[in-house]
């Protein structure tokens, strides 16, 4: 089920914005960010010249079948860095398609700030005129929420909050290409089935993953109480649920057997190496 145009909260350095997310004309773009406070480029510049040839190797990399993408071109002020991360479902030429589009819209939304993000259902870009690997970073940050409430809240939070912590503990887990999991759980009680996932930028440690994803999770209780479905965005990390599928399973396998206690079973997949 589609999110709705949602609430969005975002935080960067000492300011702290509550806005309502419009529609978007770009299909599926969830949201971006321009900084203004770290300086701008004009269009024949050394460091535009630079952020294009660097952004360009990425969905040109055809070598890449993992989906992250990490990179630095030019020199001294003119230097361009840049990340992108496509979520870990998505098949490799879709990944590249989303990532050529996410530069090529950022470039218009954002046609001269030396940093900037934009994130797509399949994918983010961020860029910036300094470093941006190796570190967890939360903010800026958004979040989204389905429109239809759940009938037993207690259960299904209940239900959600074990499914989310396994996903962490699994992606946290993953190696420098890939923190991504996903999986589903069913509530005893009720039989409603969630399914999950949870992805971090691989560039993080085991550590900063779980920080990262278990701060956003905190974030359920003001964003996206007794919704059926809900998603918290951040440039380190994300995590979706939803009452009804929406990532890949044919390119998802299961990492582990059907796992059952007294409340739920859980079916836990990871992305196909």
């Amino acid at each position: 089920m589609a999110m709705l145009p949602s609430k969005l909260l975002f935080f960067f350095g000492p300011v702290f914005i509550h806005l309502l997310v419009l529609t978007r004309a770009q299909t599926n773009l969830l949201q971006h960010f321009c900084i203004e406070n770290h300086g701008n480029f004009s269009a024949n510049s050394d460091y535009k010249s630079n952020l294009d040839r660097l952004i360009s190797s990425f969905s040109s990399n055809r070598k890449n079948d993992y989906g992250f993408y990490t990179g630095s071109f030019g020199k001294n002020i003119d230097k361009a860095y840049a990340i992108s991360l496509c979520r870990g479902d998505k098949k490799p030429e879709t990944c590249r398609s989303c990532i050529k589009n996410s530069s090529q819209v950022l470039s218009q939304l954002c046609s001269n700030q030396k940093e900037a993000y934009i994130w797509y259902d399949d994918c983010m870009l961020r860029y910036a005129n300094h470093t941006i690997f190796n570190s967890m970073e939360f903010g800026p940050y958004f979040w989204m929420y389905n429109l239809v409430n759940v009938t037993d809240e207690i259960e299904f939070n209940e239900v959600l909050n074990a499914l989310l912590g396994r996903l962490i503990n699994f992606a946290a887990l993953g190696d420098s290409r890939r923190k991504f999991a996903a999986g589903n759980a069913t509530a005893e009680k009720s039989q409603q089935t969630m399914y999950a996932l949870v992805q971090c930028t691989p560039d993080l440690t085991r550590q900063q993953c779980s920080d990262c994803l278990n701060q956003a999770i905190k974030l359920i209780p003001t964003c996206c109480s007794k919704r059926q479905g809900g998603r918290v965005v951040s440039p380190s990390c994300h995590f979706r649920y939803e009452k009804d599928p929406f990532y890949d399973l044919a390119r998802l396998r299961h990492s582990h057997p059907r796992q059952q206690n007294q409340h739920f079973h859980t079916n836990i997949v990871r992305k196909i190496g």
